[in-house]
């Protein structure tokens, strides 16, 4: 029996954020909830022109707002999210000025108010080099243009957006020791590591032992 039940699992473009939810989505029996973003026309504009951040953030907040209110609408026992809602603080921060970055913050505050927050946050953590390896690998056209720096600049925002995080427990994890190629060994390890009662703040762990 898992000691959480609804498990978020965030980190950097590329870090296999997605693959790793349906993994366990799929072996725990949960339902998933994943980040929508192929209809946000503005992203794809946003990385051929900074100018189109704003637009973006915008649409990325309504959007989820929407699907967050559906979810919600119906009951689940258990689920395992690609995405943890208030991540659009990390992009706009980057990527707006200061007045654009507070209207987000605000609309933020209104629309996620009354949303379930998750028990827990999974960080994967994966080298730069090897986000843009995946991000190449999965051929979306409009992120061909991300650049070595905005991965970087991007891992930084996520190392200071977790040192706020307050109130849940946040395990920081080595992507590259998730091994799906060992799935009955990947089950168990995340099995025993969800069964855990964990302290609220960051904690390393180290799958492999």
């Amino acid at each position: 029996m898992l000691k959480y039940n609804h498990i978020a699992i965030e980190g950097n473009i590329g870090a296999g954020k997605t693959t790793l939810s349906n993994f366990l989505a799929k072996k725990f029996n949960g339902d998933l909830l994943l980040e929508e973003f192929e209809e946000n026309e503005f992203l794809k504009d946003f990385y051929d022109d900074n100018s189109y951040a704003l637009h973006a953030e915008v649409q990325f907040v309504l959007d989820r707002s929407k699907q967050l209110f559906q979810f919600h609408s119906q009951p689940h026992d258990l689920i395992f999210s690609d995405y943890y809602p208030l991540k659009s603080l990390i992009f706009s921060k980057m990527n707006l000025s200061p007045k654009e970055f507070d209207l987000i913050n605000e609309l933020m505050g209104s629309l996620y108010k009354t949303m379930p927050k998750p028990d827990i946050l999974l960080f994967l953590n994966r080298p730069l080099d090897e986000l843009q390896k995946n991000i190449i690998s999965r051929g979306r056209l409009y992120e061909k243009e991300i650049s070595p720096d905005y991965l970087f600049t991007l891992s930084k925002g996520y190392e200071n957006f977790l040192q706020r995080i307050d109130g849940i427990p946040i395990l920081y994890i080595n992507a590259n020791e998730i091994n799906l190629e060992k799935p009955e060994w990947l089950e168990s390890s995340f099995k025993e590591l969800l069964s855990c009662q964990h302290s609220k703040g960051i904690k390393r762990i180290n799958l492999i032992k």
